[in-house]
């Protein structure tokens, strides 16, 4: 499977990622099974285009990508934001609402900084895994739901379910195929390559002409 131009590098540790991404797709593809996907890597590693690009060479590349960032919406908001809401539902419900999973169906949702969410969330979370159907908050009605869920952490999960800070039954529904993306740190070979490509796309953006780097740089 193709990942485009973006996924930019030949570092061992990139080269590992992206034949990883490619089996996985594969297996969709041959199987049409949309495995659970955790992407853990430490803040700025890529985490949310590698979930993009994987949606985008994926057997649901024709649904909807609905990217949900945990970590900038209100707690009091994560559950009617993923599962929708009825009219009256608590206080400035004033009207019924789609949640995110509802408008990912049939394609691919993201959930970014996974580790955010309360645990009476991660406990409804489950249960749409499990049942595959959402409930809307002030509903008793359950909505079917065909979703490929990714989420990312920029924290070790496993950490923090010993630290009992996220359910270990969760974390085995989300981690049935986990991605670990490598810092810079850990892939030295990919980093004039990376910035070629952003001289070359500031170059781009600002209408001058082709620059490059000189050897002392």
């Amino acid at each position: 499977m193709d990942l485009g131009p973006d996924l930019i590098g030949q570092s061992p540790a990139l080269v590992e990622v992206r034949e990883q991404i490619a089996r996985l797709l594969t297996r969709q593809a041959e199987s049409g099974r949309l495995l659970p996907v955790l992407i853990e890597g430490e803040t700025g590693t890529g985490k949310t285009m590698i979930a993009r690009l994987m949606h985008r060479a994926s057997s649901r590349r024709t649904g909807p990508y609905v990217a949900v960032s945990l970590l900038d919406t209100p707690e009091t908001l994560i559950e009617p934001a993923l599962f929708g809401q009825e009219r009256g539902a608590f206080t400035d419900a004033r009207e019924a609402r789609d949640g995110f999973f509802r408008s990912a169906h049939r394609g691919t949702i993201f959930l970014d900084e996974i580790t955010e969410i309360s645990p009476a969330v991660q406990a409804k979370l489950l249960k749409v895994i499990e049942e595959r159907a959402i409930r809307r908050v002030g509903s008793t009605r359950l909505e079917p739901v065909d979703v490929w869920i990714i989420a990312a952490s920029n924290r070790n999960l496993t950490r923090a379910v010993e630290q009992h800070l996220f359910r270990k039954d969760l974390y085995h529904r989300l981690a049935v195929v986990t991605l670990r993306i490598p810092p810079l740190r850990e892939r030295l070979e990919d980093v004039i390559p990376l910035a070629e490509h952003f001289l070359a796309q500031a170059c781009f953006d600002y209408h001058l002409p082709p620059h490059r780097f000189t050897d002392e740089a």
